[in-house]
């Protein structure tokens, strides 16, 4: 996805946001293994080895890169929200994708939640609650603790790194941002999180109000409860799907609603295609038994919740 503007005449300057780019990896080469044509797994090989190299402050990409005449450069904003998220669970997946052959995605993650853990962790103490903040960093300076909806998918992917063999510490990374994006819905009246807020000394400053039906936290309490069996993460889903359905449910479907904090809020009369593809699809594996259905030993899920296998009889699509 390219975003152009004319400069004295001539198309000069563009950007490009890193998750777009950097989210084709396990469709492609899946596409590739089906069909048996390279060459869908070399163009995208291409590109992802292109994105490794921008990787180079504490293993961290940022948002954007933008295009100065020939080359790219690197944009400073650095999180891991909206236009960068699935970048950093496609290093993680495309290793397992790859029946856990193709180390440089596996290099990749770790220094990533490296940098993830030392440089965007922030704590804070908001209305006598500790909670860690997964925040936003500026100019490569200043760590803000505004948190993302969207960030909240990365309590899945640690725990699942944890479960292929990562390090106990990516779990424990996990629980602790599980639990301050639960807290963005049990702090609000509707018990439904906001789209973005801001953790404060003295409350949560809500910056957007907006709910859109997004999957990110169920997912991670999927996982999570997966991997550890822990029943109080299906209990915190129990609470969310009941919110959905006193707030959001209406005759035809379920609509987005406008402000989270107040109890009458209107709706936007909107649901858009996730909320079918991956939230509910997430609180269902949330409250299956079977591990089987959609087993992590199997197969990887995309970041619209699609399953791929895992490719036991790797032919080198890396």
């Amino acid at each position: 996805q390219w975003y152009q503007r004319r400069v004295r005449g001539s198309y000069s300057f563009c950007q490009v946001e890193v998750a777009p780019v950097g989210t084709l990896g396990l469709e492609l080469r899946a596409l590739s293994y089906a069909t048996g044509d390279d060459q869908y797994w070399k163009a995208v090989n291409r590109t992802g080895n292109q994105l490794l190299k921008y990787a180079t402050w504490h293993g961290l990409v940022s948002r954007r890169l933008y295009r100065d005449e020939s080359k790219f450069v690197s944009s400073s904003d650095v999180s891991t929200g909206p236009g960068v998220d699935s970048y950093y669970e496609y290093l993680l997946k495309q290793w397992a994708q790859s029946n856990f052959k193709a180390t440089r995605y596996k290099v990749a993650y770790m220094e990533a939640v490296n940098g993830i853990r030392d440089e965007l962790m922030v704590k804070v103490r908001t209305r006598g609650k500790e909670v860690n903040v997964l925040g936003h960093r500026l100019y490569n300076v200043t760590v803000t603790t505004e948190l993302h909806h969207l960030s909240c998918f990365l309590p899945a992917t640690l725990a699942l790194g944890h479960y292929y063999g990562m390090p106990y510490d990516h779990l424990s990374l996990a629980e602790d941002i599980m639990r301050t994006c639960y807290f963005l819905y049990e702090s609000q009246p509707t018990g439904l999180s906001p789209e973005q807020a801001i953790f404060r000394f003295d409350g949560l400053s809500v910056s957007q109000t907006e709910n859109n039906l997004r999957p990110e936290t169920i997912e991670s309490l999927f996982v999570l409860y997966r991997v550890t069996g822990n029943p109080i993460y299906r209990e915190w889903g129990w609470n969310i799907f009941q919110a959905f359905e006193r707030v959001s449910r209406t005759c035809f479907g379920y609509s987005a609603v406008q402000d989270v904090t107040d109890v009458h809020t209107a709706l936007t009369d909107k649901m858009e295609s996730f909320y079918l593809a991956e939230t509910l699809k997430y609180f269902y594996l949330l409250f299956e038994d079977d591990k089987s259905v959609y087993s992590l030993d199997n197969i990887v899920l995309n970041t619209e919740a699609h399953p791929l296998p895992i490719m036991r009889d790797y032919k080198g699509y890396y």
